[in-house]
């Protein structure tokens, strides 16, 4: 549905010149009929069907003695059936277009979205990214260079512009309508071509939002810093936290580096007699400094997620609180005395 949708928008929008063209047509010779013979009584729908007929070569009636009218007798055919039948043109180009998946398709559909993201590279890490923000329902172009891709069917399965091609060419960018586009994501493993590709995007779109990929975080430092660069991510300082976590407390679920301080999550069951038992998710956050952002209860395989301030902790409750690494260790500390 989401993808007949997108073709819809992308018909409308590629068709809207001819339609208001037909509209102008079907009005100015509705006001015609009304203006030209009065004598007649002609309602506003009589007027519009009449001219709808002479579109087509059929005749609404005798030939008229106003020579005005006489002279629309002969444009308004002529002047219909060129605009219908170059939309009809037109339109079995874009079904054929839409079928082959050829670039045409993807360009006009991509020149309809407005404030959209671009995806650069469609490896693991690339299609991770394009999954998640099509689960959001974001509008999403997707650039990969390599025909081979693994996940291109996924792609166009889902009915997302997809340009096959090296996205350091500006028409590529320009395809995508990098001029109406809110973020570009830049994930390919080459980090000079990601670079390259987001100077290019922000010569084109100052305004736009770029999310980089570097393998070496002091190059990200300075390219966020010197390039004014919103976000520049190295893959290893993103991932070092997880593994360091995760080999020091197996309980961790995720954790992350904020301002130099070491943010997790990690998995907790609320025992009878420990330091969350009997405790209310408002308390826990006042008392420790760590907040629950999910709660099962015993016996209920459903999670509540974010629960109010005022939700008891029973025990037996299973829960992922989030907070510093050493503020969860001293409140495991307490759970152990």
């Amino acid at each position: 549905m989401w993808r007949e949708w997108c073709f819809v928008r992308v018909a409308l929008a590629h068709f809207r010149r001819r339609l208001v063209l037909m509209l102008i047509v079907l009005i100015g010779g509705a006001l015609a009929f009304r203006e030209l013979e009065p004598e007649k009584g002609h309602t506003p729908q009589q007027a519009l069907y009449y001219t709808w007929l002479l579109v087509f070569g059929e005749p609404p009636e005798e030939f008229p003695k106003s020579p005005a009218l006489q002279f629309l007798f002969f444009v308004i055919p002529v002047l219909g059936l060129t605009i219908i039948i170059e939309g009809i043109v037109d339109f079995a180009l874009m079904l054929r277009d839409r079928r082959r998946n050829e670039r045409s398709w993807c360009t006009m559909m991509a020149s309809a979205y407005k404030q959209h993201l671009i995806l650069i590279g469609l490896g693991r890490l690339g299609f991770k990214i394009y999954q998640l923000l099509h689960k959001l329902g974001e509008q999403v172009v997707v650039i990969e260079r390599s025909p081979d891709n693994q996940f291109l069917e996924d792609v166009r399965r889902n009915g997302t512009p997809l340009f096959i091609g090296d996205a350091r060419r500006e028409a590529i960018l320009g395809d995508a309508n990098v001029m109406a586009a809110r973020s570009i994501i830049l994930a390919t493993t080459d980090d000079l071509a990601n670079l390259e590709i987001a100077l290019d995007a922000r010569r084109a779109n100052p305004e736009i939002c770029v999310v980089l990929r570097m393998f070496d975080q002091n190059m990200a430092d300075k390219l966020r810093d010197g390039f004014s660069i919103h976000i520049a991510m190295s893959q290893s300082a993103i991932s070092a936290p997880a593994f360091a976590m995760a080999a020091v407390e197996s309980r961790t679920i995720n954790s992350l580096l904020l301002d130099d301080e070491v943010i997790v999550i990690q998995r907790w069951e609320v025992e009878t007699g420990g330091p969350l038992c009997n405790r209310t998710v408002g308390q826990v956050l006042a008392e420790y400094k760590c907040s629950v952002i999910e709660r099962r209860v015993r016996g209920n395989g459903s999670a509540m997620h974010f629960p109010p301030p005022d939700t008891g902790l029973n025990p037996g409750d299973s829960l992922l609180l989030q907070g510093k690494i050493d503020t969860l260790t001293r409140l495991r500390k307490l759970a152990s005395k």
